[in-house]
């Protein structure tokens, strides 16, 4: 009874080998049969399986044989087709020998799903690639080598050494611009000079400058009425346009009395230029409410010879305007 059933039981696993085998198809297929040496075609190879079947695909590295070399390869294409799975893949392959090579088929393993006890295996049909090489007229004279084609140059050829002469060109330029700055003693960035402040503000705050910084307290009175007089000289030459630094203090009062200072200004500058004078050169030492009147006296002639502002006409229309706002307040009113 055991006998028979083992029988049975290999008959069954005979019969599936069998069908599993009749539904399996492997090939190999070249794109040409023959090429000249060097040339390069498709060899393709395929299997096709029932849909539950695992395939195992042969392995080719850089070579089929040792006289055809792969150049590529492709990735594998699944299609389903009839209950079947249908695999392919393109290999680009060449020859450098020439004959005529054998090809030799390829084995692929397969086996159901999930099982891996029972392997099938099957080949694909064996393919011959003839090779040939160029047929040379030996009665011919050998021709001369054919030299490189010469085309014409393209923008984007010659833009990157048309910008490399410009950067060169530049920077010869700007190594010669400051060479000559150096020379010269010229920084090589200027910066934009600040608006001058008006004269009286200018004077007014240097002055004020002046007080804070308690020169004559600390027993500089010589140098600190020879600032107090170079600061006042600079606002004469500005407010009045005549070269008060080069001048004496006799001179300055004569130009000042010729432009017409008010008497009470001009005594006040009067009385500190002749102070400031006899310190200077007579080495006189004024009392601490001398010097505190020199610095007060300065800012008042400042004061009261500065230019007097601006004033522009206002357009009829914002007179006009103005004049109805007034108008209108005062009804409200």
């Amino acid at each position: 009874m055991k006998k028979i059933i083992i029988f049975n039981i290999l008959i069954l696993i005979a019969v599936g080998q069998a069908q599993a085998q009749n539904n399996v198809e492997a090939w190999a297929k070249l794109d040409s049969a023959s090429i000249m040496i060097g040339d390069q075609i498709g060899m393709e190879l395929g299997i096709s399986v029932p849909n539950n079947f695992v395939v195992e695909w042969p392995h080719y590295t850089d070579t089929v044989t040792s006289h055809i070399e792969v150049i590529k390869k492709q990735g594998i294409d699944t299609i389903r087709k009839d209950g079947n799975l249908v695999l392919s893949q393109l290999y680009t392959i060449t020859s450098f020998d020439s004959g005529y090579f054998e090809i030799p088929p390829a084995e692929f393993r397969f086996h159901p799903e999930g099982d891996t006890s029972v392997k099938y295996t099957t080949n694909t049909n064996t393919l011959f690639l003839n090779v040939t090489t160029p047929v040379v007229d030996t009665t011919k004279a050998f021709k001369p080598i054919v030299g490189p084609v010469r085309e014409p140059y393209t923008f984007a050829e010659i833009f990157p050494w048309v910008l490399l002469g410009l950067v060169i060109i530049g920077g010869i330029v700007f190594l010669i611009w400051y060479i000559r700055r150096r020379k010269k003693n010229k920084p090589l960035f200027v910066r934009k000079p600040k608006p001058a402040l008006p004269p009286d503000v200018e004077a007014i705050q240097n002055l004020e400058e002046l007080r804070l910084a308690k020169v004559w307290q600390q027993g500089k009175v010589k140098e600190f009425y020879t600032q107090l007089t170079d600061i006042m000289r600079h606002y004469f030459e500005r407010r009045y346009g005549f070269d008060a630094p080069e001048m004496t203090s006799d001179e300055i009062l004569e130009q000042l009395g010729e432009i017409g200072v008010n008497a009470q200004a001009f005594g006040k500058i009067k009385d500190v230029l002749q102070l400031a004078d006899l310190v200077k050169f007579a080495k006189a030492q004024p009392t601490p409410l001398e010097n505190d009147l020199s610095i007060s006296h300065s800012i008042d002639f400042v004061k009261e010879t500065k230019p007097a502002p601006v004033v522009t006409a206002a357009p009829a229309g914002d007179v006009e305007k103005k004049n109805k706002t007034e108008e209108t307040k005062k009804e409200s009113n």
